[in-house]
Parts: C-alpha cells; structure tokens; sequence
C-alpha cells in the first residue's frame, strides 16, 4: 500500500540562528512507518543568510525543497506560496523558530487519521505554557473568540486559539485555499484560513475539524518575536470580519 505523504511548509524571514536546528529537529520526528515527509521551506526575501541556509538543507535532503520570494511578501503570501508547492496528502504549517515542538506534529497527525477528520488545530491554551507578553496571549484569546463567533455555527466546533501556527489540513483543501489566500499582512493568514475552511463544503457538509493541546515556548522580540500585538491585533479583527462576512 502506497505511504500517506506529509507536507511540512516552514515559512523563513530573518531566521537564520534557528531555521537549520529546526529542520533537524522536524527530520527527527519519529511519524508512524507508513507516512512519508517533503519540507517545504520558502525563504521571504532575507536580509541574513535563511535564503543560503535552505538552499544547503535542499542540497543535503532528499526529501526537503527550499524556494525563494521575489521579493518580501509577509508571512501570509509566503505561506500560500508553500502550499501551493506542496504535493501531500496531508499539510501542515512549522514556524522556523523554536516556538513549536515538531514532536507534537504526531499528535495531529493521529487525531486526523484516528477520526476522519479535515482539519486539526493546534492549540496553545490547553497546557500550561509559558507566557511572555499577556498582551499577546489576552489578544489572541480575544481574536479566537470573535473568530469562533463567525465559525462554530457553521463547523460545531470550537477553535480555541484561531492565531495558532499548527493548522494540519488534508492537502488538496489546503491547496485550493491556498489558491485563494488573498492577505498580504503579518499574521492575515490566520484569520483568512479560519474562516474559508469554516466556509468550506465537500458534497454540501462542512469539514470536520479537530483540536489538539500542544506546547509553546514563546520567543521575546529580541530574540525574533515579530508579532505586535496591538497593531497586528486590529488588522486580525479587521480581517476576521472580513472573510467571514464578505465572502
């Protein structure tokens, strides 16, 4: 029986102090036997050297495609782009620092296949994690909320950290979407995917979406953090309105 591949897109600016332990530490993750890995790294215009080190990683492994933007689009355009050049039956996004435990990636990757389901989120506030900055963690609890507003009557499940970077979906949905993702902010991916996979339909139900408790160890803003929680807070709200209402 043919194996069940896993694309992992690494969207990469700036990030060239993490970007190869990363990489490593996701070629370390023991996935059950039958499943296979592409990493897709997509380097957003950097002004360190993340564009050579993905170009090193693409030489080394088989199985890892690094890409370059034309030019800086933010993180949203850079992630469509990944998608875009995926080929898995299954994707899912890894930040390219150390916020995120690839570890954990099993553990989304199980509830899917054990349930059938589309879509598996991550989600920060179901273990005890650290906490840096309470304006970002009240902030994205906040964005959830007003997220969850638009898309529990529509999928029947709560999404408790919308913001989360571990979104696992099943990749031909991933890559239409993708196809679609039209934010050109910071973090507007988040909010835009949320809701056009809530607006999602296959033969007229909606997607079954599942959420796993996962780790974070979030990073200060001297040592990468580029979310602004207020600046970027606003575009969210903004932008969950947005593609939940004008779509």
């Amino acid at each position: 029986m043919k194996n069940t591949l896993l694309s992992i897109v690494i969207p990469a600016y700036n990030e060239e102090k993490t970007l190869e332990e990363l990489v490593n530490r996701v070629l370390k993750v023991k996935f059950p036997e039958d499943i296979d890995t592409e990493i897709i790294i997509v380097n957003d215009g950097s002004q360190d050297n993340t564009g050579k080190i993905a170009k090193s990683l693409d030489k080394k492994h088989k199985n890892i495609k690094a890409f370059d933007n034309a030019e800086n689009s933010g993180k949203s355009q850079t992630v469509r782009n990944g998608l875009l050049k995926t080929k898995g039956d299954i994707v899912v996004i890894q930040d390219a620092d150390f916020e995120y435990d690839p570890n954990e990636l099993v553990d989304l990757l199980n509830l899917m296949r054990e349930n059938n389901l589309e879509v598996v989120y991550g989600n920060r506030f179901g273990k005890k994690n650290k906490v840096i900055y309470w304006q970002n963690y009240i902030g994205n609890k906040f964005l959830s909320l007003v997220s969850n507003v638009f898309t529990y009557p529509r999928i029947g499940v709560w999404l408790p950290d919308m913001e989360v970077c571990y979104k696992m979906i099943k990749g031909d949905i991933a890559r239409k979407l993708g196809e679609e993702i039209v934010s050109t902010t910071m973090f507007g991916l988040e909010p835009e995917i949320t809701a056009k996979l809530s607006q999602y339909t296959i033969e007229k139900r909606r997607l079954k979406f599942g959420v796993v408790p996962i780790s974070y160890l979030p990073r200060s803003i001297k040592e990468g953090k580029k979310m602004k929680a207020f600046n970027d807070g606003f575009k969210a709200i903004v932008e969950i309105i947005k593609f939940n209402l004008l779509n």
